[in-house]
């Protein structure tokens, strides 16, 4: 397959992320009401704003925004927790988290934590650790900077810095010795977190067909706590994290 140039594609990029209408809250920036699309809601914009959780604010820590338009300017200051395979997370969702694994399991899913919290450093190292990787299996330049890019977030822009994502795969992909791809999402761990982490508060972050919005492909192994009455709303109206945000600016500009 014959990939876009570097060049090529950083002039796309430009034109995608200029063209987005944003609006700015502070040092949020979000994105216009009119690319809301819900894919399993038949609500208008209107009718979803009536109906978002009453404790639904911008203010929330848990609802932070961190994508390519909201980057971080130092590392995030929190308690940790560890997983059975020893990455750190943020400790305040301790309960959340480990109520989520052990549903899994009594489901007949069982999950390793492949990544969770991250340093900016850190995320610097694994961005040219995946383009190195590429460069080293003969991939030119231009084309290692384009691939790398589709996936793994700038240092500065992963929300896996907020302590509140994780990359999960489930053991019925890793026993053939699959790392993270795609075609994860059609195996039943991945169904199952895809359809019930929102009970436990977490959503599936990057959702197929929604790169326009959030910036990054589709990616059935990363969930992102937001807390259960916003994962239930985000997963039964097929919202993303930014579209929910936009929504509840709308309400909230509205009331003013």
């Amino acid at each position: 397959m014959k990939f876009k140039t570097k060049w090529r594609y950083f002039l796309m990029t430009m034109v995608v992320w200029l063209t987005l209408p944003v609006k700015t809250i502070g040092a949020i920036e979000l994105i216009d009401t009119e690319l809301i699309e819900p894919f399993k809601s038949a609500l208008t914009v209107e009718e979803l704003v009536e109906a978002l959780p009453e404790d639904a604010s911008l203010d929330d820590p848990a609802l932070m925004l961190i994508n390519r338009e909201n980057r971080l300017e130092a590392d995030l200051e929190m308690e940790f927790a560890w997983t059975g395979t020893g990455h750190a997370y943020n400790a305040n969702i301790f309960e959340e988290f480990n109520a989520l694994i052990t549903a899994a399991e009594q489901a007949g899913y069982y999950f390793e934590t492949v990544s969770a919290h991250r340093t900016i450093a850190y995320q610097a190292m694994n961005f040219d650790s995946r383009y190195n990787m590429y460069i080293a299996d003969g991939y030119s330049d231009a084309d290692a900077f384009y691939m790398t890019d589709m996936f793994v977030a700038p240092a500065d822009a992963t929300e896996h810095s907020t302590g509140l994502a994780f990359d999960l795969l489930g053991t019925d992909w890793q026993e053939y010795g699959r790392d993270l791809h795609q075609a994860y999402g059609q195996y039943g761990s991945a169904i199952w977190l895809a359809e019930n982490g929102h009970d436990y508060g977490f959503i599936l972050r990057y959702l197929e067909g929604k790169t326009h919005i959030t910036g990054y492909e589709y990616e059935p192994w990363h969930i992102r706590y937001v807390g259960e009455d916003h994962a239930t709303f985000m997963y039964e109206h097929g919202l993303t994290l930014e579209e929910y945000l936009a929504l509840i600016n709308l309400r909230d500009t509205a009331e003013e």
